[in-house]
This record gives C-alpha cells, sequence and structure tokens, in this order.
C-alpha cells in the first residue's frame, strides 16, 4: 500500500489524482502531517508526500531503521514539477515509484541512487537474494575498480562491468557460505526440493527435515525456488506450511507425470498410497537438472516411522 500525505490545497489536489488513479494501491492520511507521515510510515509499503524535502527529511529521520525495512518515500513538490526518490530508492522500490508517479502527474522523476546515475545495475535490484558487504563492491563498480564475477552456479545477470581478477568479488551461489570482505553473495533460486509426506505429517517434521537436508549438503535455502510434491498432496498442512515458512510456492504434478520420472530410489510404498513409485526425487527432477541431495527420510525423536521424505535438485537455467 502507498501512504499519500499532503500539507496544503495544491499538494491535496495532486494527492487526490494519484488516488483516483490508483484507488487499490492508495490510501490517504489526512490531520497533523506529522502524525500522518508516522502512521503511513508504520502501516505502508511506500509513501508519496507532497511536501517539500526537507520537511519530510525531519519528519522520518526518527523513523528509519535500515535500508533493508524502511518503506519507499517519494516527495513532490508543491508545484508539482518533480517527483524526487527519497529513500529506499532500491530496497523500497521509491526510484520504480517515481518514475511512476512522475508519468502519472507530469513530474520530472530525480533519482539519485550512485549506480542508477551511472547506467550500472544495483547489486541489491537484480531481484536475487544478497548478502556480504554491497556497500564497499558497489563502490568498486561505480569507481572503474576490478571486481571479479565468479559464477558457481550458471545464471543469468544483467550487464555488469566486471573483471577476470580483483580484489572485490561478486559470487553466484547456491552453496551455504559466508561472503568474505569485499565480497558479495547472490542467491540464484537454484534449488527445488521435492517432498513426499503421510497424512498428518507434522509441519516441523518436515521444515526440519528439508532444513537438514539443505544443511549436511552445504545449500542456502536462501536459494529455494520451490517445493515441489505429488497433486495428491497438494494441501497435506505438513508441506504447505513447510512451504510457507520458507517462502516459497508448492508446485504439483500428477501421478502420472511423477510416475514417468526416472528417479534412483523408486519404492512400492508411494506406488501403492497415490499411484507413482517416487514422490520427492520424482517431483525435484520433474523438471530436469541435477539431484545434488537423494530422497532422505525424516527422523522422529520417538522413534516411530518416518512421515515425510525430501530430495534436492539443482534446475537447470531457464
Amino acid at each position: 500500500m502507498i501512504g499519500l500525505i499532503s500539507a496544503t490545497a495544491a499538494g491535496a489536489a495532486a494527492r487526490d489524482r494519484l488516488a483516483a488513479a490508483w484507488p487499490d494501491r492508495t490510501r490517504v492520511y489526512d490531520g497533523p502531517v506529522g502524525d500522518a507521515v508516522r502512521a503511513a510510515f508504520a502501516e505502508c509499503g511506500q509513501l508519496v508526500c507532497f511536501l517539500a524535502t526537507g520537511a519530510v527529511v525531519r519528519l522520518i529521520a526518527p523513523l528509519l531503521g535500515g535500508k533493508s525495512a524502511d518503506p519507499g518515500v517519494v516527495c513532490v513538490d508543491e508545484g508539482g514539477r518533480f517527483a524526487v526518490s527519497l529513500v529506499g530508492g532500491h530496497g523500497g522500490g521509491a526510484n520504480e515509484l517515481a518514475v511512476e508517479v512522475g508519468g502519472l502527474l507530469g513530474a520530472k522523476p530525480v533519482v539519485t541512487t550512485a549506480t542508477d546515475s551511472v547506467g550500472v545495475a544495483g547489486l541489491d535490484t537484480l531481484g536475487l537474494p544478497v548478502e556480504g558487504d554491497v556497500a564497499a563492491v558497489s563502490r568498486a563498480l561505480l569507481d572503474g575498480e576490478p571486481v571479479r564475477l565468479d559464477a558457481e552456479v550458471s545464471w543469468p545477470l544483467p550487464a555488469l562491468p566486471v573483471a577476470d581478477r580483483g580484489a572485490y568479488v561478486v559470487r553466484v551461489t547456491d552453496r551455504a557460505a559466508q561472503p568474505a570482505d569485499g565480497e558479495v553473495l547472490l542467491r540464484p533460486p537454484s534449488l527445488v526440493v521435492g517432498v513426499g509426506a503421510s497424512r498428518g505429517a507434522p509441519v516441523d517434521e518436515v521444515l526440519e527435515l528439508v532444513q537438514g537436508a539443505l544443511r549436511e549438503a552445504g545449500l542456502s535455502a536462501r536459494s529455494v525456488a520451490e517445493l515441489a510434491t505429488v497433486a495428491a498432496k497438494s494441501e497435506e498442512p505438513g508441506i504447505v506450511g513447510a512451504a510457507g515458512r520458507l517462502g516459497v510456492p508448492l508446485v504439483t504434478y500428477s501421478a502420472e507425470e511423477l510416475a514417468a520420472v526416472a528417479v534412483p530410489n523408486p519404492s512400492g510404498a508411494p506406488l501403492a498410497a497415490v499411484g507413482t513409485p517416487s514422490v520427492a526425487e520424482a517431483a525435484a527432477l520433474a523438471c530436469g537438472g541435477e539431484l545434488l541431495v537423494p530422497k532422505r527420510k525424516s527422523r522422529r525423536a520417538d522413534g516411530r516411522p518416518a512421515m515425510a521424505t525430501c530430495a534436492v535438485v539443482r534446475r537447470p537455467v531457464r
């Protein structure tokens, strides 16, 4: 939701134009400006303030927590000439919002983030989870210092001014590694986890199995693109809940589709239960790829039979 705040009649007129154009995206905050800004900052993912930038800076300064969490803030001047991306240009989407607002109101978008200003893709705008020394590596890219691209996983990226060697590194990896000094890790969505589960399998059992498999294989959970299973288990609470906690979609395949996938560890149990000799491995391999973790079963502290299985595949680049 985009919070809209104004203080004058001219600002309110422009505010109302945005509200009319984006009725499902915006919420108008009335009342004292300071209270309105504080409420919108807490409740919205983005703000458009029809106020002077200096006023907005003073109002939001005590509210700022960090670039990964702050909403994007755009300021539009009293004359409606400029839409200024003030805070959260990348992480909060303020740069794109300034362009949208400018297009609707006839204002000139003002974007001052360094990478955008010189036409270099920001490392935190590539659509991939990013870890490490983003500021230092970005500064090196901007200053023309040699930055090495270390692509452990082949994944499409926009053009970056990288070199064969350099003290700074952009590393594309799905491995569970910690970034070194002067290094940024980009996490591509390269992993698919196939999951099977008995009826009533607890979500904690499924989740612990998946997380343990990734951890023991040295793989990062941030590179998991999806959980996959058989269609008959599309509403199994343990599987659905595990996907939700991991923050990834759950993809399903029919038993016939999975039965046609060659797997190293077929079994009679899932064949009898859901009509395919493999669920975890077949679901993970349904779109091809490299099997990194063959089927493994959960371990229960009470010694009772396992209720979940999983397998992990590195999927091919699409």
